[in-house]
């Protein structure tokens, strides 16, 4: 499938690359548009990188400055021995000092939601509002598990940068129309070292992660939290959405499911998850 207008389009607008130190691992981040403008914060999942939002981050450049994280052990950021909720926390307020960013709206999937609400704790200041993509914060008692080992996963090694595309997939699994996207993210998402073709993200990231229960914060959120699911998410089913509106009190106009959408809404749907977006940051 070729890839339509819109993306093309998308894709050349280049951002520029910023480092900054935090606790003593150089983290990347990608910066879009007029730095006098609001800060917009993109904030990836798991096992993701910064690149994942280089075909959404521009549709908002008429109303903000935007950044995109490569957390630590991701993307073009160096990787740590140990990683938490905490440390991940430092980095997106660190981001934001560099930027001289005294507050930004963050939109923040999958992991980088729990991530990113964790950090509400720390840094309120920072928080213009959440928008959580298909993020699950928190989970009934009766359904507390822990995901992290099943997340663990090897570091394979292949011989050629085609061979490692085509070994891509998303996780957790699932089916994506919008081929152009996967190879795209695809592309983004290997480094060459003396071995071979390897993903950028930190395999045993999971083996060290230290997270928390985050109920308390959403039911008392430093900042107005959203939630943008995919209607046909396979990890996030109806009865986990009522839950999460019921812990955060969040209103039926706050919560937003998108038809035809997994948990990789914003691959699924690009278009309409960002109709979304501009409709909850008022900028339609």
């Amino acid at each position: 499938m070729s890839s339509p207008e819109w993306f093309v389009s998308a894709i050349n607008r280049k951002p520029e690359n910023h480092f900054v130190k935090v606790d003593g691992a150089k983290i990347h981040y990608a910066l879009w548009g007029d730095s006098t403008k609001p800060g917009l914060f993109f904030v990836h999942g798991y096992s993701a990188n910064a690149n994942w939002w280089d075909f959404i981050a521009p549709h908002f450049l008429d109303n903000y400055s935007i950044a995109a994280i490569n957390l630590s052990g991701n993307g073009d950021s160096e990787h740590r021995g140990e990683y938490s909720q905490e440390s991940y926390a430092r980095e997106l307020k660190a981001v934001c000092e560099d930027l001289n960013w005294s507050s930004a709206s963050f939109i923040a999937h999958s992991m980088g939601g729990s991530i990113s609400l964790k950090a509400t704790s720390f840094f309120p200041e920072i928080f213009n509002k959440l928008i959580l993509l298909d993020s699950i914060v928190v989970l009934p008692p009766d359904k507390i598990r822990s995901m992290g080992k099943s997340m663990i996963r090897a570091d394979f090694i292949y011989e050629s940068l085609e061979s490692a595309i085509e070994s891509f997939r998303l996780i957790p699994p699932q089916p994506c129309r919008n081929d152009y996207i996967l190879k795209y993210i695809a592309k983004n998402s290997f480094k060459e070292n003396s071995e071979g073709w390897q993903l950028k993200s930190d395999g045993k990231m999971m083996k060290s992660y230290q997270s928390s229960d985050l109920t308390d914060i959403l039911m008392s959120p430093a900042c107005p939290v959203y939630l943008v699911y995919g209607l046909m998410s396979q990890i996030f089913p109806a009865e986990l959405v009522e839950y999460t509106k019921y812990v955060g009190n969040l209103p039926d106009d706050r919560v937003v499911g998108v038809p035809g959408t997994m948990h990789h809404l914003f691959i699924d749907d690009p278009l309409k998850v960002v109709e979304e977006l501009k409709k909850i940051l008022g900028v339609v």
